[in-house]
């Protein structure tokens, strides 16, 4: 029972507080993504040891048994073991000999001398897999860098969101309460008190939808997480994002993409299959030394040796050409799918800046409203206790902060996530410009 009483207490214990940076690095140091990019890497170096091992000399045996009435069999036989004797020439002797057995042995060291280059081509789509893996592991990484951090900042938002939004509704229901007093002095027209009431529910409801998407957003941040979701730390507040002009942000992501990066080398693959194609007439040749033996063992003095080159050459393949034009569109619409990539990065990351952009001019003008709607709020107030306006002035004026203050914290927000988001479609969105986004949020007090 007291083990029992344990674990559960351990069970709803109230996870850590965590920051930014350390919320991201738990997440990718568990992402099943992140761990099955880094397998595929370890494939591509084990394929390309491969490739590399597979020019050393190789030792292979082979073992037989045999049994047959055939003249032929049965003479090569005895000439193979050495025991050829003037009565094995007896004409019945050589034309009936009965069933003979044999047992064969063998020995053979091979070493690969040409092979068409085709071992070359294997090391080579070896590394470049190996190196696209490593890329796919760094964007890997990435999208679970963005995922965690836009769940954080979500997090950070809705619970600032919803201490504004108690605020509100406990400054509008003392509000109500006092109108309910004046109401039965008949000091408050009814209709204004039921759509002041009106007004309350609304604020109540959104605080309901509000609690509903935080406790999503702690449920997202627990699975990227792999436990319970942590205790955010930090507040957003009013920041200003670094940013390049276009050209630079641009060129930063020609540069850095994993996804551009990931393209170009397949490209190289697809070419180094279309020289394979071509070349797939060369001949292949390997070296080879043997060992064979009938019946009594390698040591029984029956054994041969055998030394020699080998070749092998086909003198025309109807699929030849068929194979050259398949690798040949392979490689050109690799090309065109590096340019669709490069296109989409274009895009992406001016529609991020001008969005980026756009937030930063609409926040002054925002933060501007806001502060005007609370004076507002705050004079409407003393005027309602002098009854120079009506409690669904103020209950209008609470609803009007609120709004204001959801639209504010919004564009913060998006702020960051779209700053990340932009360093994403550049392939920057790093370990240090987590740093920078966790240094942009003032720790609460």
């Amino acid at each position: 029972m007291k083990i029992f009483l344990m674990f559960l207490l351990l069970g709803t214990a109230p996870a850590a507080a965590m920051d930014l940076t350390a919320a991201v690095e738990t997440a990718v140091s568990r992402s099943p993504a992140v761990a099955e990019a880094k397998a595929r890497r370890t494939q591509a170096q084990a394929a390309g040891r491969e490739a590399y091992r597979s020019r050393w000399p190789r030792l292979s045996a082979r073992a037989a048994v045999l049994r047959s009435d055939d003249p032929l069999f049965a003479f090569g036989e005895l000439m193979q073991q050495r025991r050829v004797a003037a009565p094995d020439f007896n004409p019945d002797t050589l034309n009936r000999p009965g069933y003979r057995t044999a047992m064969h042995g063998s020995l053979e060291l091979g070493v690969p001398l040409f092979t068409g280059f085709e071992l070359t081509r294997t090391s080579k789509l070896a590394a470049l897999s190996e190196d696209e893996a490593q890329l796919l592991g760094g964007a890997a990484a990435q999208a679970v860098r963005l995922k965690t951090t836009d769940a954080y900042l979500r997090e950070l938002k809705t619970r600032a969101f919803l201490s504004e939004l108690d605020a509100r509704i406990a400054t509008a229901r003392s509000a109500i309460d006092s109108a309910e007093r004046l109401k039965k002095r008949g000091l408050v027209l009814g209709s204004d008190h039921q759509a002041a009431l009106a007004v309350l529910s609304g604020l109540k409801a959104w605080r309901g939808r509000a609690a509903s998407e935080r406790e999503a957003t702690l449920a997202e941040l627990g699975v990227l997480l792999g436990g319970l979701a942590p205790e955010t730390t930090g507040t957003l507040r009013v920041w200003q994002p670094p940013l390049e002009d276009d050209a630079a942000l641009v060129a930063a992501a020609l540069a850095s993409r994993p996804d551009l990066k990931a393209a170009g080398l397949r490209t190289r693959a697809a070419g180094v299959r279309r020289d394979g194609a071509r070349s797939g007439l060369l001949p292949s040749v390997d070296a080879f030394a043997a060992v064979n033996n009938s019946a009594g063992g390698l040591n029984s003095g029956a054994a041969s040796r055998l030394v020699g080159v080998r070749a092998g050459m086909l003198f025309g393949d109807p699929a030849y050409s068929s194979r050259r034009a398949r690798a040949e569109a392979d490689e050109a619409a690799s090309v065109a799918a590096g340019a669709v990539v490069e296109d989409s990065a274009r895009g992406e990351v001016l529609a991020r800046a001008a969005g980026l952009r756009g937030l930063g001019s609409a926040l002054p003008d925002l933060s501007e409203a806001l502060a005007r709607a609370r004076d507002s709020l705050e004079q409407v107030r003393p005027l309602y206790r002098e009854g120079r306006q009506s409690v669904l002035d103020v209950l209008r004026a609470e609803e009007t902060v609120a709004r204001l203050e959801e639209a504010r914290l919004e564009t913060v927000y998006r702020q960051r996530v779209e700053w990340a988001s932009l360093r994403a479609a550049q392939g920057r969105f790093d370990a240090d410009a987590v740093a920078v986004l966790n240094g942009s949020l003032e720790e609460s007090r």
